[in-house]
């Protein structure tokens, strides 16, 4: 995440969930709004009901992990916030890989540089 930048702020992950576009699968929900600037922004949020720390921060390691990788595949310019859902819990990293793909892909995020 060399050129992504974490967002921490309250009021920007509002902003996202509000005027930002959002699509779901089983184990994801991803919000994306245009940036101004031109830098690339990305959330992690997981839920106090998937369970207890350990399993959350491992959701949270899955997904930052997933991002990483496709990194230089994801267009920049964007504010992306990625909610983990019920379903992530217990599953491995290429379920969670293929649900990050495919949701950024519905956003029109994703761009193949590897083809």
């Amino acid at each position: 995440m060399k050129n992504t930048v974490t967002i921490n702020k309250n009021t920007l992950f509002r902003k996202i969930y509000s005027k930002g576009t959002s699509y779901v699968n089983k184990y994801l929900a991803v919000y994306v709004l245009p940036s101004r600037d031109g830098v690339s922004r990305l959330g992690i949020t997981v839920s106090k009901k998937l369970g207890c720390a350990v399993i959350r921060n491992r959701a949270r390691r899955l997904i930052r992990e997933s991002y990483r990788i496709n990194e230089e595949n994801i267009s920049g310019g964007y504010n992306i916030v990625v909610v983990a859902r019920k379903m992530v819990v217990g599953t491995d990293f290429h379920h969670v890989n293929s649900a990050l793909i495919h949701l950024l892909k519905k956003h029109s995020v994703w761009t193949d540089n590897n083809e």
